[in-house]
């Protein structure tokens, strides 16, 4: 069934809305979408029975998605850049392990991927980040923490999210929560909210959208000028996700809480009229202004 992605940019700012009950980000900001490289994955991983067929049909060629990792960069005129997730770390090898790069090889340019040369290439300086948001833990959104570890900079998520996070590094019972930022004591300046529903500021709403994990929040920014935008994180890796409904294949965690999330976000997406960033699409990401580009 073909989809039509529907990321793609407005072409006049939109008009401001009226009581709106999340606020709007102060005139003067900033929003720019990073690059932090690819990563190539087998398919099923994304979409749940993609890579299943009739025993009776003919042998198929193996199908794998090209992702790119995204991360937000917002610069709020009075507090600062506020960073949306950190992508991987730097050394995958030593982290991740030869057996996990070979099933999800990393494409990746430190030169131009890595969060601090992304953040240059907007004329910012990841020394001047003064609060990080962390959609999930998984070590392709929250490795970039290193770059935070013995500094005072706020490091926002979910409380269930970081109590799944930290239970499943301490156990092994989930390998994509990285022990390396995760069980290293009070080296990060944690900070967590329980609600469903959380203003970080005004203009900046995270929503906690359970299913692919426990505790994962979605980035929800009310622009002046741009109107609002989400940032979906792995809710929806790719379109067919979000418009299809087709739910991740190995990825998923809990497939009851991640298909009333999608229904959330949907419902939120149309009453706002908000663009929409997913996870790890190329396509979805091009079609948003390309640093050093940002929207206001």
């Amino acid at each position: 069934m073909p989809f039509v992605c529907r990321c793609e940019p407005a072409l006049h700012a939109r008009p401001r809305r009226m009581a709106l009950p999340y606020g709007t980000l102060p005139q003067g900001s900033k929003l720019w979408l990073l690059d932090l490289g690819d990563l190539s994955i087998d398919e099923g991983e994304v979409l749940s029975g993609s890579t299943v067929f009739p025993v009776s049909a003919p042998p198929v060629k193996h199908k794998r998605r090209e992702l790119i990792m995204i991360s937000a960069l917002v610069l709020h005129p009075k507090r600062g850049l506020i960073l949306y997730d950190t992508g991987t770390c730097e050394d995958v090898l030593t982290s991740w392990g030869s057996a996990a790069l070979e099933c999800m090889p990393r494409y990746w340019n430190k030169e131009k991927h890595s969060l601090p040369a992304a953040i240059a290439a907007t004329g910012n300086d990841i020394k001047d980040v003064k609060i990080v948001v962390i959609s999930h833990l998984h070590s392709d959104h929250a490795g970039g923490l290193e770059h935070f570890i013995d500094t005072d900079v706020e490091v926002w998520v979910h409380e269930d999210e970081l109590k799944t996070a930290f239970w499943s590094a301490a156990t092994g019972v989930d390998t994509m929560f990285n022990k390396d930022y995760l069980l290293i004591g009070g080296r990060l300046n944690w900070k967590t909210f329980s609600s469903e529903v959380f203003t970080l500021l005004p203009g900046i709403t995270l929503h906690r959208c359970a299913g692919h994990t426990e505790g994962l929040v979605i980035f929800h920014l009310t622009l002046p000028a741009a109107g609002d935008v989400i940032f979906t994180a792995d809710m929806f890796h790719v379109p067919e996700n979000y418009y299809q409904g087709v739910p991740q294949g190995t990825l998923m965690r809990n497939f009851y809480a991640w298909k009333r999330s999608r229904s959330y976000i949907m419902t939120l997406v149309n009453n706002l009229e908000a663009r929409v960033c997913f996870g790890h699409d190329k396509v979805c990401f091009s079609n948003f202004p390309l640093s050093p580009a940002y929207l206001e």
